[in-house]
């Protein structure tokens, strides 16, 4: 099943609306559109919206962190979550981001390994 276009709108306007997140338009509507390529069920879509919007805002609140990366990354963090809230299940969503004055900057943020490895994508952009 594939995600809607009206969805897809949906999920970009509520993650575009995280205060104290700074994030490229163009880069989220692709993170949008690659995440639900990853995830094509409506219900699994739709709960990995909310867990990265909720994980932005954490981020974004200072009340979590994620890992320091290194490399190309060197002046990034990585933020691993799951994208549906289940016991035991391994984190399979990541967040790319730095720290600003008033939040975060997102460089990107997606499934793990679908429909490519993360960091893999995002250091080609």
């Amino acid at each position: 099943m594939a995600i809607s276009d009206d969805l897809l709108e949906e999920a970009i306007d509520i993650l575009a609306d995280v205060d104290g997140v700074e994030m490229d338009a163009e880069g989220l509507a692709d993170d949008v559109v690659l995440l639900a390529y990853a995830l094509p069920e409506e219900i699994e879509f739709r709960c990995a919206v909310v867990s990265v919007h909720d994980a932005l805002q954490l981020l974004a609140d200072g009340a979590v962190e994620g890992a320091a990366l290194k490399y190309q990354f060197a002046e990034w963090c990585s933020f691993h979550f799951q994208h549906r809230r289940l016991r035991k299940a391994r984190a399979d969503m990541r967040i790319v981001y730095q720290r600003t004055g008033s939040g975060i900057r997102v460089k990107g943020f997606g499934h793990r390994h679908l429909p490519s490895d993360i960091y893999r994508r995002l250091s080609e952009l």
